[in-house]
């Protein structure tokens, strides 16, 4: 069973804003009518009670949401990313450092934003400027590494060869109604359900037959982790030698408290049914399917509790704290805070996400654009900073990847 996985979380860049002008009468160029870039798909943990271990991730460890769409013409927006979501078992720790976590509980957490989509050029539109050709660049999505640990996998697992009776058993004790039918390997994927009480819920999931059925030999590893093994076997001619073929089989991988219960089911019907004992080593037995259910509840709620696990199979060291909330929300900056720069030889880097966001997302190569983009230098203090700083003229400027000459 896998029981921790350490993955690397990327969401989806924002879509870049446009720069176009619509047809319009008396109207310079005919209006800015650029639209949005869309915003990055977020990534989302989903608890679901069909998933009992993290073995889907061990060939998948770097995870992406969708990018943004970029905006278009006729004040179109771009299309929103497409939101991640990861389904996990119930009760899920998601370690994000050392000092924060989140269980995934009983709904869903949106534990990253996508980037922000960048505005179309219609939003930079003013009473000084109504032909604006400049637009903003989707901010980058979050990345981040994260490791999920399982807290409450089951304690209770049924075991035997194929069409031995274990759906059969696990729709009495938990009351669900799980597929059952007469052929073998009717069970390919293992069933998980809960015994459920006034006091505590108990989980219990069948185990495919994977001494027969040889694609399921991956499941064999749940056995290691679980409280209480019961063993299915149906009564007839050969059923020591089916009983020595599973102890061989099945004990070595079960934890060395492991409490076992043997079920013979289909036994001679003229053969007195005994009662239910509370020993780990108990032999009780079906008759015709008729079933002590409440009993049987018993005996596997007094094994529960009495037989911890392992201690190398604990997770004392992983007490899931309580739950918050981790976004990575990039906001829109309306106004351009202090001048943010480095200068070194004739380079000079900027590192205000807004202005960097502006100079990919227009063209710069357009005259006009470049003076309007002056302007917002200008604007923000920046020209003024940097030739305090004894920036001299001719040096470069880069907005990231974006670089323009100092003049």
């Amino acid at each position: 069973m896998k029981r921790k996985v350490k993955l690397k979380l990327i969401t989806g860049d924002g879509g870049n804003g446009w720069v176009s002008f619509r047809k319009e009468k008396f109207v310079p160029k005919g209006g800015p009518d650029g639209g949005d870039g869309g915003n990055g798909g977020d990534i989302i943990f989903r608890p679901s009670k069909e998933v009992w271990d993290l073995r889907a991730f061990e060939d998948n460890q770097l995870l992406k949401s969708g990018d943004g769409g970029r905006g278009g013409k006729g004040k179109k927006n771009g299309k929103r990313g497409a939101d991640l979501i990861i389904k996990v078992p119930v009760n899920t720790q998601i370690k994000i450092s050392d000092d924060k976590n989140i269980v995934v509980k009983n709904k869903d957490i949106t534990l990253l934003k996508g980037g922000d989509g960048g505005r179309g050029n219609r939003t930079f539109k003013n009473s000084i400027n109504q032909e604006p050709m400049l637009a903003e660049a989707g901010d980058s999505g979050i990345k981040t590494s994260v490791e999920l640990i399982v807290t409450d996998s089951p304690e209770v697992a049924i075991f035997g060869l194929s069409n031995s009776g274990k759906t059969y058993i696990l729709n009495k004790l938990t009351n669900i109604t799980a597929k059952e039918a007469d052929y073998l390997f009717t069970t390919t994927v293992p069933n998980i359900a809960e015994i459920k009480s006034d006091i505590e819920n108990i989980k219990v999931i069948e185990i495919p037959d994977f001494i027969n059925y040889k694609k399921a030999a991956k499941y064999s590893s749940l056995l290691a982790n679980i409280k209480v093994l019961i063993i299915i076997i149906n009564h007839d001619d050969s059923s020591k030698e089916t009983y020595e073929l599973i102890m061989q089989s099945v004990l070595p991988q079960t934890a060395s408290l492991c409490a076992k219960i043997l079920i013979l089911n289909k036994f001679n019907k003229h053969i007195k049914e005994p009662e239910v004992g509370i020993e780990i080593n108990n032999i009780f037995y079906v008759i015709e399917g008729k079933l002590n259910v409440e009993k049987l509840k018993e005996v596997i709620t007094r094994l529960t509790k009495n037989n911890p696990k392992d201690d190398k199979d604990s997770l004392k060291e992983d007490t899931p704290p309580e739950e918050e909330i981790f976004v990575h929300a990039p906001p829109i900056i309306k106004s351009l805070g202090k001048p943010n720069f480095s200068y070194s030889g004739n380079v000079v880097k900027i590192f205000d996400n807004k202005l960097v966001r502006i100079a990919k997302g227009s063209n710069l190569n357009k005259p006009e654009a470049q003076l309007q983009f002056h302007n917002l230098l200008n604007k923000s203090g920046y020209l003024k900073a940097l030739t305090e700083a004894g920036v001299k003229k001719g040096s470069i400027i880069k907005f990231d990847e974006v670089e323009m000459e100092f003049k």
